[in-house]
Formats: C-alpha cells, sequence, structure tokens
C-alpha cells in the first residue's frame, strides 16, 4: 500500500471504505453491581483497543504535552477495556519539506501495518490539519479519526467528507481583552508580543481585529525585533501599560522559541504584568487571562474519542468549534501586583495557590476531629456519670447522716430516765442550796464565808448540769460532719458520763482503762462517740437479766502494734452466736425484739470513713468484745 502513495496532494481525496461497519466487542460483564467488578471482568477478557496518537509538531511543547496527557488520564479513567496508546509527531515546522512527509508515511506504514488500530487521535497545527485528513486517510482508511486542536486557522471544506470529528479550540481574545480592563482599568497602553510564523500572524491579526473595538487603550505590536531583546525593551515600560503575550514559534530572525522559556526570561525584568493566551503559560511569571485550557480540552477530547470507540461513526458528529475559554491566574502574581481577588470574574481559577492547613491535611484533621468528638462525647457522658454518681453519693452521705441522728435520737430515749435522773441530782443541790442561802441572809450578821462556799457549790453543780445537757445536745444536734484533733480519753470519759445513771440503774459495773499516752486522732467527734455509746449501751443490753454481781462492762482504749489506736468494749454476757457473726454488721439484722438493725451497721460505716476497722469477737468463757482502730494520721471525711 505504501508503495502506491504519492506525495500528499493539496486538495483532499474523497476517503476510501472497505466495507461497512466497525467490528463492536461484547464486553463480558460479571454480573455483579460492584463497578469494579463490572469494569475489571472486560479488561482482563477482552483485547486492547489500539490507539495512535499523530502530533503534527514536537510532543516536547508544554501545551501539546498538558493535552496529550489529559486526554490519556480521562480515557483511563472511564474506559471500560484496556487501552494501548502509541505516539508519533511529525515536527512539520521544523521539516516542513516534502520528502520528510514521504519518509514519516513510510516509517508509520512499517510499523503499524501489522497493528490494528482502533483509532487514530489526531493533534494538527497546521491550516491544512494534515495529520488529522490526508495523512490518516491514506495510511489507515478503514480507521476512525479524532482530532483536537488551538488556532484560528478555518476549518478545510473537504475535513468533514473525509469522515473525521474533533474540537477546535480558538483564543478567548474578546475576554481577555476585556480582562484586561476589569482588573486594570488605568492601562492605557497594551505592547502585544508575537512571533512571525504564518500561525502566529494569524493570532496577532485576530488580536489586531479586536483592539479596534476597546477604547481607551492603545496597542503596540513588537513583531519586528528579535525576541531575546524583547525582555530589556519590556522593562522600561510605563505603569500605565499591560503586556499580552500571543503566540510565538518563531521570531524575525527565524528562531524557534517556547512560551514558557521566553515568559521566564521576561517576568523578572517586566515592570508591568504578562497577560497569555494559554494554560500552559500560566506558572512561568504570567499573570494569566482567559486562556485555552489545555486540560479541559485533553478531557473533551477523551469523551469524544470514547464515544467513536463505543461505535459512533465520526461523519455523524459535527466539527465542535470552541471559542471562550477559562478566567485562569497564578496566585502569585495576584500578589505581586496587588490584584485583590475580588476583581475576578465569576468562574475563575487561581493556580498555585498556597494549600490551606485544611487542603494539606483534610484527612488527618477529620479523623483526628473524628477522634476528638469522640473523646469529648467520652468525656463528656463520663463526666455527667461522675456527676450523677456524686448526687446519688451526696444523697446517700444524707440519707446515712439522717438515719444515724434518728439512731441517736433513739439512743438518747433510751437514757432518757437515767440522764433526768443525772440533771435533777444537781438542780436539786442548786435549790437546797439557794434556800441555806437564804436562810443565812435573813440573820442580822450573815456569815459571808459560808455564803462564798454556798454559792461555789452552786456554780458547780451548775456545771455538772451543764456538761450532762451540752452532751446531750451534742448528741441530738444534726448538721454537718466535722474532721477535727480528738482527744479520746476525753470522748471515753464523756461518753461513760452520759451512760453512767443508766449503768446505775441496771446494776452494772462499769468501768475504764484508758492508756495515759493516747495520740490525739482527727475525726468527727459526734460520730465517734454514737459509736461508743451504741456499744456500751449494747454490751449493756446483753447483760440484761444476768447475774448482778457479773455483770461487767469495760471500755479499753490504746495503741496497737501498727501504731493506731483501739477501742474495745467488753461484756460478760450470753456471747455471739457463731451463725450470727457474719451478719451483725449487715444493715437490719438485730437480736433484740424491738431493735432497728442499724446501729452497728452505722457504726462500721463511720469507722471506715475515718479510715479504720471494726470487728466483734467471742471471750473463751462467757461474753464478747466489741474492737474499732482508728488511724493517728489520716482521715477520709
Amino acid at each position: 500500500m505504501l508503495s502506491a502513495l504519492t506525495p500528499l496532494p493539496n486538495i483532499f481525496p474523497p476517503r476510501r471504505w472497505w466495507g461497512g461497519f466497525f467490528l463492536v466487542l461484547t464486553l463480558l460483564m460479571a454480573g455483579r453491581p460492584a463497578a469494579l467488578a463490572q469494569n475489571v471482568g472486560p479488561q482482563l477478557t477482552s483485547p486492547p483497543k489500539r490507539i495512535l496518537m499523530l502530533f503534527s509538531e514536537g510532543i516536547n511543547l508544554p501545551g501539546l504535552l498538558m493535552l496529550e496527557q489529559a486526554m490519556q488520564t480521562e480515557m483511563q479513567r472511564v474506559s471500560t477495556n484496556r487501552l494501548e496508546f502509541f505516539v508519533e509527531n511529525l515536527d512539520l515546522s521544523q521539516f516542513p519539506d516534502t520528502n520528510h512527509l514521504q519518509q514519516f508515511q513510510k516509517y508509520l506504514s512499517g510499523r503499524y501495518n501489522e497493528t490494528n488500530l482502533d483509532l487514530v487521535v489526531a493533534f494538527p497545527l497546521t491550516k491544512e490539519y494534515l495529520v488529522a485528513g490526508a495523512l490518516p486517510d491514506a495510511l489507515f482508511p478503514n480507521v476512525p479519526v479524532v482530532f483536537a486542536t488551538v488556532n484560528e486557522w478555518p476549518v478545510p471544506l473537504g475535513l468533514s467528507e473525509l469522515g473525521v470529528t474533533g474540537i477546535i479550540q480558538r483564543h478567548d481574545l474578546n475576554g481577555t481583552l476585556n480582562l484586561i480592563q476589569r482588573l486594570q482599568p488605568n492601562t492605557r497602553r497594551v505592547v502585544v508580543m508575537g512571533g512571525t510564523s504564518e500561525a502566529d500572524r494569524l493570532t496577532l491579526n485576530e488580536i489586531s481585529e479586536r483592539a479596534k473595538s476597546v477604547e481607551g487603550m492603545k496597542f503596540d505590536f513588537w513583531t519586528n525585533r528579535p525576541v531575546a531583546e524583547l525582555p530589556v525593551a519590556a522593562s522600561t515600560l510605563p505603569q500605565d501599560t499591560v503586556i499580552l503575550l500571543s503566540t510565538i514559534q518563531r521570531d524575525v530572525t527565524g528562531q524557534r522559541f517556547h512560551l514558557a522559556e521566553f515568559l521566564k526570561s521576561l517576568s523578572p525584568v517586566t515592570r508591568v504584568p504578562v497577560y497569555v493566551l494559554g494554560r500552559s503559560s500560566i506558572g512561568n511569571g504570567a499573570l494569566g487571562g482567559v486562556v485555552v485550557n489545555q486540560e479541559e480540552l485533553g478531557r473533551r477530547t477523551a469523551q469524544l474519542a470514547l464515544r467513536v470507540l463505543g461505535g459512533v461513526h465520526p461523519e455523524t458528529v459535527p466539527i465542535e468549534v470552541q471559542t471562550t475559554g477559562t478566567p485562569m491566574f497564578d496566585w502569585r502574581e495576584l500578589r505581586r501586583w496587588k490584584i485583590p481577588e475580588s476583581r475576578l470574574p465569576a468562574g475563575s481559577v487561581v493556580l498555585f495557590r498556597p494549600e490551606t492547613l485544611w487542603e494539606q491535611h483534610r484527612a488527618t484533621i477529620l479523623i483526628l476531629l473524628a477522634i476528638l468528638m469522640v473523646q469529648a462525647s467520652t468525656i463528656g457522658a463520663l463526666l455527667a456519670q461522675r456527676k450523677l454518681r456524686r448526687q446519688a453519693q451526696l444523697e446517700i452521705d444524707r440519707q446515712r447522716t439522717e438515719l444515724a441522728h434518728v439512731t441517736r435520737v433513739a439512743t438518747m430515749g433510751q437514757l432518757a430516765s437515767a440522764l433526768a435522773h443525772e440533771i435533777n441530782q444537781p438542780l436539786g443541790a442548786i435549790l437546797r442550796n439557794a434556800e441555806a442561802a437564804e436562810l443565812f441572809l435573813k440573820k442580822e450578821n450573815p456569815d459571808l464565808e459560808e455564803i462564798r462556799a454556798i454559792l461555789a457549790d452552786i456554780r458547780a453543780d451548775d456545771q455538772r448540769a451543764g456538761s450532762v445537757i451540752e452532751g446531750m445536745r451534742a448528741l441530738l444536734k444534726h448538721g454537718r460532719h466535722e474532721a477535727n484533733p480528738i482527744d479520746l480519753g476525753n470522748l471515753i470519759e464523756e461518753t461513760v458520763a452520759l451512760v453512767w445513771a443508766d449503768a446505775l440503774t441496771r446494776q452494772m459495773n462499769l468501768t475504764m482503762q484508758v492508756s495515759a499516752s493516747l495520740p490525739v486522732v482527727v475525726g468527727d467527734r459526734v460520730q465517734l462517740q454514737q459509736v461508743l455509746l451504741n456499744l456500751i449501751l449494747n454490751g449493756m443490753d446483753a447483760m440484761t437479766g444476768g447475774n448482778p454481781a457479773e455483770r461487767r462492762l469495760t471500755v479499753h482504749a490504746a495503741r496497737d502494734p501498727n501504731g493506731d489506736v483501739e477501742i474495745a468494749v467488753s461484756d460478760a454476757g450470753g456471747g455471739i452466736p457463731a451463725e450470727q457473726m457474719p451478719k451483725l454488721f449487715e444493715p437490719f439484722f438485730t437480736t433484740k425484739p424491738d431493735g432497728l438493725g442499724m446501729g452497728l451497721a452505722i457504726s462500721k460505716t463511720i469507722i471506715a470513713a475515718h479510715g479504720g476497722k471494726i470487728w466483734a469477737e467471742n471471750h473463751a468463757n462467757r461474753g464478747a468484745t466489741f474492737k474499732f482502730t482508728l488511724p493517728v494520721d489520716r482521715c477520709e471525711l
């Protein structure tokens, strides 16, 4: 087939069709709802789709490279088939002669003669659209063609007759000129820099035509100078000027240039912003413009190519001509020229903006926030639970205090008759001493010394009655518990004094054995006196009905081997049955017919709150002893 080819004519020949319709491959579907299962199956079992990408110029141009990568990425992302890409470039601007074209035809024919191509994707930059029309028509007449290009050339009339479709992207010159007026309304001069190739001159002519409708700005076209001299000339431009950089394939000297390289030399020396026409130029010192977005063009070309690969005939799809661009800017240049982002048109794309902490670590921040929310919820729940527990504990303490108070009142009720006798004795003595003093005063010469003695007796009897009443008041008072230093010897004496009259009435032999070296402990005096009083009364109750001569109750206080204070109340009663011993300190357990069963339970709670222990043990012969300890240096009230 290649031997029959002649150099390509200037007029497109009619396209030769060898046959009918393209073969549509049946994709094997796994039938599962998961997209992954749907995509992977056909890729593993179907032959790949082979795509030849033809470039009229070198692929090293930034715009073409961006376009190719975007198209391949989009096709790989969307396609359910395996794709194989082959890339070839003609480089016509470097080698425009006919001999080079013939050699390139032979090369393509020999390399792809045995390759069953499914699609040709062309990227023409010449006005003949050679790589999209005549070339693939001559070499691959049965292979559909899709093209994408950025130029100002008119569409060749014969192109659509070849069964070719594609996308032509024009430069949005009106959009960029309007943008200059919007961002920098004080601009009076626009310096247009461009090349001298045929495509460069076409773009410059379009700019010149658009400039005629712009009022208030003068346009200077710097096209007759070598590109190497432009940065120096641009460094002297006044502040009311901007630079509009057109396409530059060749300059006046015939030298080839890449816009990206030229911008790197122009931007550092110029004192005015530079506007461009293509996305690939942004990032090298240009401010921006309403540009051709090669990445978006690549994605749209990929979507069109996938439609053709899916069986759509190219000749049924009209060639698309796109004339609008995308407002796009370099964030660094916006800051350099002090242009606020509020001036940018809607839909603008700002590139090279430094990522915020949220943008850099969004996933990590979300995970940390989720963890913190879980932790905060957990902490909140724990705090709420703690509050409820504290409220419950406070309620328990309040009820325990109430119960302890009721128990003390009940205990004082048991001692009422004895205490009344204890109070009546000093009161009677006070009355008799007062009557005696009255008789002495009636004498003509009263004995003052005797009267003083009588008054001293009255004072002593009053203090005795006051101490009894004070002890009763302390036990009956209802208030908060307070931890204070306590002289245990004095506390034991006061408690024994309270029950002394009752002990005499019951014919009990009550004795005290208190060590003289007892240390001071910290605790609540009323609570500890309540415990001791309860144990003494229990001991006397245990001996009721026994032989009066054997009714002995002893209160003993000394330090134990651990250094704590141990107080013991021993009786000579019948002892405690072994089966009742484990239940002694349980609430509502009692051996008394009229008992509440709370005295020992409350005593255990009070001693535990003071950091001590309480227990009971039987004597070897008869009787029992209740003991409790109090630490010398700690209290948990």
